[in-house]
């Protein structure tokens, strides 16, 4: 289990993040996360999805392994040990040949899914990609307009593979570009 270390008023405080394989109990988090307007503007597909939508889905791209999918749990050990989930993180199109994969991380409105436990959860699932499942390459879409989003992925060690000029319709109906963030295995 990954350990991050916090200081909050001068006290040390331990975050702990972990990964847990998604199940098709998880559906309604997921539901409800998908739909948020603030992660559907990250979206290139701004279609809401449905609980019916989502287990199809979860039976056509998770069960199948096209798509290693997670719950970002959170551990709080203040009143006992008990976790939580705050979010999803998933790779998908894994490319066996090839030994590559897409990186997708659902932002949140949950106050703790904030920029070190993403940071954590990215790190995380970037060992599973290279360590668990081989792959040697790691790529991840941000629109040009969340800088933080490019930041956040540059902390991880991604770096600007292309930038894909007008690629999608944003929300506001203009058309932005894309930036194609990339890691590569050390291995």
């Amino acid at each position: 289990m990954n350990k991050k270390y916090m200081f909050i008023s001068g006290k040390e405080i331990i975050m702990r993040i972990f990964l847990r394989p998604i199940t098709e109990a998880d559906g309604k988090k997921i539901v409800k996360w998908r739909n948020a307007p603030q992660v559907v503007r990250h979206c290139f597909n701004r279609v809401l999805v449905t609980e019916e939508s989502n287990r199809d889905f979860y039976k056509a791209h998770v069960e199948t392994g096209h798509y290693k999918q997670y719950i970002v749990e959170r551990v709080d050990e203040d009143f006992g040990v008990a976790s939580y989930a705050i979010a999803t993180v998933y790779l998908k199109d894994m490319d066996i040949i090839n030994r590559r994969c897409e990186l997708c991380i659902f932002t949140s409105d949950d106050e703790e899914w904030n920029t070190e436990s993403q940071s954590i959860a990215i790190k995380l699932l970037l060992e599973k990609a290279f360590c668990e499942f081989g792959m040697h390459k790691v790529y991840s879409y941000v629109f040009s307009e969340f800088q933080d989003e490019i930041e956040l992925l540059k902390s991880a060690g991604f770096e600007e593979e292309a930038i894909l000029k007008k690629e999608a319709l944003s929300v506001d109906g203009s058309y932005v570009d894309a930036y194609r963030m990339v890691v590569f295995s050390e291995v």
